[in-house]
Formats: C-alpha cells, sequence, structure tokens
C-alpha cells in the first residue's frame, strides 16, 4: 500500500512537470504569435515617433517621367501627418495642414510632377473617384511601386479609401495612406498618414527601409488596383 502511494506521487509529481513545460511552450508560442503579429506595439509604443527622413526634398520630374525611388521617398515624409476627412493642400513642400486619403495621394503626385494627379480625370465627383478615373486596372500580381489601392468601387456606397503601393515589407504588401480614427495616435486623434501592410492580421511598424515608427499601424483592405496614367520609371 505504502508503494502504492509513493508511485502515485511521482506520476503526480511528473505530471505537473510536463503540465509547466507545456505551459511554457503554450505561453512562449503565445508571446511570439502576439510579437510577430505587433500587438506590443499597439499596447507598450503608443509614443509617436518616426526614424525615418522627413526632410523635404524636391523630386520634381522636368521631363514627366517619376521614379518609383522617388515616390517612395515623397511619400514617407508624411509618416505619422495628420489626417482630417476631406482636406487637401496642394503645396510643394510639407503641407502646413492636415490631409485625407486623396489629398495625399495628391500631394505625393503633385510635388513629383507639378500637377494633380486627379486633375487628369474629367469628373467632379468625390476626390479618390478622379483618382480613379485617372489610372488603369492592374492585378494584385502585376503591383508595382506607384500604384493605387482602393477599398471600394467608385459607385459603392460606403466612403471609399486609396493609399500607394510601395512594395513588400517582411514578404507582405505594404500601402501608405492617411488613414481616419482606426490610426489615431497621441495628439493625432482623427488619425494619420502611416504604412500599412495589405490584408492580414499582421502591424507594422517600420518603412520600407527599415526605419521604425510608432505607434505601429494596422493592416489595410485594400482590393482594388490601379496604375497611374503617368510615365513611371525604375
Amino acid at each position: 500500500m505504502k508503494r502504492v502511494q509513493e508511485i502515485r506521487k511521482r506520476n503526480r509529481r511528473k505530471r505537473r512537470v510536463w503540465l509547466g513545460v507545456l505551459l511554457v511552450l503554450v505561453l512562449s508560442l503565445g508571446t511570439a504569435l502576439v510579437d510577430r503579429a505587433g500587438f506590443f506595439e499597439l499596447f507598450f509604443s503608443t509614443k509617436v515617433s518616426y526614424a525615418g527622413p522627413t526632410e523635404y526634398q524636391n523630386l520634381k520630374s522636368e521631363t514627366g517621367e517619376v521614379r518609383r525611388a522617388d515616390i517612395v521617398t515623397m511619400a514617407q515624409l508624411l509618416v505619422n501627418h495628420p489626417y482630417a476627412f476631406g482636406q487637401q493642400e496642394l503645396t510643394l513642400g510639407i503641407p502646413e495642414g492636415p490631409l485625407d486619403a486623396a489629398g495625399f495621394v495628391d500631394w505625393v503626385y503633385f510635388n513629383l510632377t507639378g500637377k494633380a494627379l486627379s486633375a487628369k480625370s474629367p469628373g467632379t465627383g468625390p476626390l479618390t473617384s478622379r483618382l480613379w478615373d485617372s489610372s488603369e486596372p492592374v492585378l494584385e500580381e502585376e503591383l508595382k511601386v506607384g500604384d493605387l489601392g482602393f477599398t471600394q468601387l467608385p459607385e459603392s456606397t460606403k466612403v471609399n479609401h486609396v493609399g500607394i503601393y510601395i512594395g513588400e515589407i517582411n514578404g507582405k504588401k505594404a500601402f501608405i495612406h492617411a488613414g481616419g480614427i482606426d490610426f489615431a495616435a497621441e495628439g493625432l486623434e482623427n488619425g494619420r498618414i502611416v504604412i500599412s501592410l495589405n490584408n492580414t492580421l499582421r502591424r507594422n511598424n517600420q518603412d520600407l527601409q527599415g526605419n521604425k515608427f510608432s505607434p505601429s499601424a494596422e493592416s489595410t483592405q485594400f482590393v482594388y488596383y490601379r496604375r497611374p496614367t503617368i510615365t513611371i520609371v525604375d
């Protein structure tokens, strides 16, 4: 009887040890998944910052051709710039006021070509619709830096959203865009310009060169892709 009790005690100790090992493995895996998704950045890095270049560069083309690298450089200058619905500012240089999604796209191309991309549209509707009209459809697998992403068709009753494709970050397609309250931060309650990974659960906190920004940005859901009707070269 005594030996049976000892065996039972040993078995209970073994079960506790294995249960502890299993718990450590589960916690480690959970922590790794949460960290990979970028949620630590959401909760523990709330201060607004950006380690990339923010000093304005005059990259305006004299020939009408736009380099893809210049699109990335110009767009990333405004990481963490404030968002406000319906705001546009076609100015050469860093905007003084906030921008909305379509206003940001127009600002980028205005500073690279001297003309608003939306001006190519014959329409007078919403700015996002005019950007749609100023571009041609491409498939997701055909995306190149400088192409545009949209969440809705122009005739949709829902508010459309637009961003600029800048390449891949850690194997995920990345768009820079002026996002609303879902991308709010301290002092930027209406939203801000961020770089998001598209159609994934992962958050993002870096630009195309690896420079970090905070807080991290949740993903986007662009499903329609279009190429601006201007000459873009590598």
